[in-house]
């Protein structure tokens, strides 16, 4: 099968992601990276030729790590941006022998898109919450299946007209075809939650540079998603202000020091630092991890305040941590738990080369899209096979049909 692509357009950088279904059936990654970015901010383009030419230097440097040609690829949006509206849609299955095609499926999606749109947003996709054939629920993929009216119970995503042309432009400027787009929770999901996270109740905090995404899965379904407009950018930015010293700097110390514990045997007591003019100069290590965890603790308080007006936040079991913001601070699991009073966890891709909390959603974009080709593909095997059973059936029936017949001949002519 050709490689699978997928592009996580960040407020800071932009991470691409390869992956490949192998002989056995099994996704996996055989390319990642990620370069900076400047022209988006808070998750919306501002500036189409800047965010153009970083993806085109993702995709060359995923091009030189497969040593492929890449012309197409999926990219995600954040669910935070989008707006989900919960609609039904119901056909009547079309053919003969009342089994349900994916030309079916693609229908009662299509009914489902079937509501009022105000004039500044789009339809961006669906997400199924269940199906149901002929009042049979919970179905989770009705193909291949036999019924006389299919219905689907799903959220339609929505989002602004204007954020989705921009960045279909510079994904299209940097010559790369959009394959389809994915919802961000539902990448991130497909990549870092495991199915029982998603029955009993699950709340996955994306936190990047500029923005926090937030939603909420119970019982498999997506029940919320929100947005705050804030990110590990903050604390860089409180480094850069409390200790003089400039923004790249900032992000260097956050980087290599970032840390929320203290009193380590370990770790030095002074840090080496450059201030504007280039002159080096020593601050107390605890100095940068009081910076650094004051502003995480307000960062994970507004999270839990925006949990809390879910109004499902009761419901949730635990809380799963992703993206490059505060995930790799040390201690960020001892302070998480003790605010959100759940359990929380780390989330990472568990595959080869790609296990870090910055690279969720790329590889969840991959994952996404492979779980659909692959059942595509089976389903088209199943398909193969049923057309191969029929004809056999029916040439069995014909060769009946002619020993039939020429019995029926021979008794006629022993009257005749």
């Amino acid at each position: 099968m050709k490689h699978i692509v997928g592009i996580d357009l960040g407020s800071s950088k932009i991470c691409g992601a390869v992956g490949k279904i192998s002989s056995n059936a099994k996704l996996q990654i055989i390319g990642i990276t990620s370069v900076v970015c400047s022209g988006l901010n808070k998750s919306v383009v501002i500036d189409i030729d800047s965010t153009a030419e970083s993806i085109k230097q993702c995709i060359s440097q995923l091009e030189c790590m497969t040593d492929s040609q890449i012309s197409e690829g999926y990219i995600s949006l954040p669910g935070g941006i989008c707006e989900l509206v919960k609609n039904t849609g119901m056909v009547a299955i079309s053919s003969e022998d009342r089994e349900i095609k994916q030309s079916d499926v693609d229908r009662v999606i299509e009914a489902a898109k079937l509501i009022s749109v105000s004039f500044d947003k789009e339809i961006v996709g669906v997400e199924p919450e269940q199906y149901i054939v002929d009042g049979y629920d919970n179905i989770k993929d009705p193909r291949g299946m036999s019924g006389e009216r299919l219905e689907v119970e799903a959220q339609v995503v929505m989002a602004q007209s204007t954020v989705v042309s921009n960045l279909l432009k510079s994904v299209n400027k940097a010559g790369l075809k959009v394959s389809g787009i994915v919802l961000g929770p539902s990448a991130i999901s497909e990549a870092v939650l495991k199915k029982e996270e998603k029955d009993m109740g699950t709340a996955l905090v994306d936190i990047g540079a500029e923005t926090i995404d937030i939603s909420i899965y119970k019982g498999t379904k997506l029940k919320y998603t929100s947005i705050i407009q804030l990110g590990g950018a903050n604390i860089t930015n409180d480094i850069s202000v409390c200790l003089k010293v400039p923004y790249s700097e900032g992000e260097r110390l956050k980087l290599k020091y970032g840390s929320l514990v203290k009193g380590k045997e370990t770790d030095d007591d002074k840090i080496t630092i450059k201030d504007s003019y280039d002159n080096l100069m020593e601050i107390d290590r605890d100095l940068l991890i009081d910076i650094i965890h004051a502003r995480v603790e307000e960062l994970l308080h507004l999270i839990k305040e925006n949990l809390l007006s879910s109004e499902i936040y009761k419901e949730v079991s635990g809380v799963v941590i992703v993206g490059g913001g505060i995930s790799l601070f040390r201690g960020i699991i001892d302070l998480s738990k003790e605010i959100f009073n759940k359990p929380v966890r780390i989330g990472s891709p568990e595959y080869v080369g790609a296990a870090s909390p910055m690279y969720v959603n790329a590889v969840g974009i991959v994952a996404h899209a492979a779980n659909n080709a692959k059942l595509n593909d089976i389903l088209s095997e199943q398909s193969d096979e049923h057309s191969y059973e029929n004809k056999k059936t029916k040439k069995q029936n014909k060769k009946g049909k002619n020993e039939f017949a020429s019995k029926v001949k021979e008794f006629f002519a022993d009257f005749f």
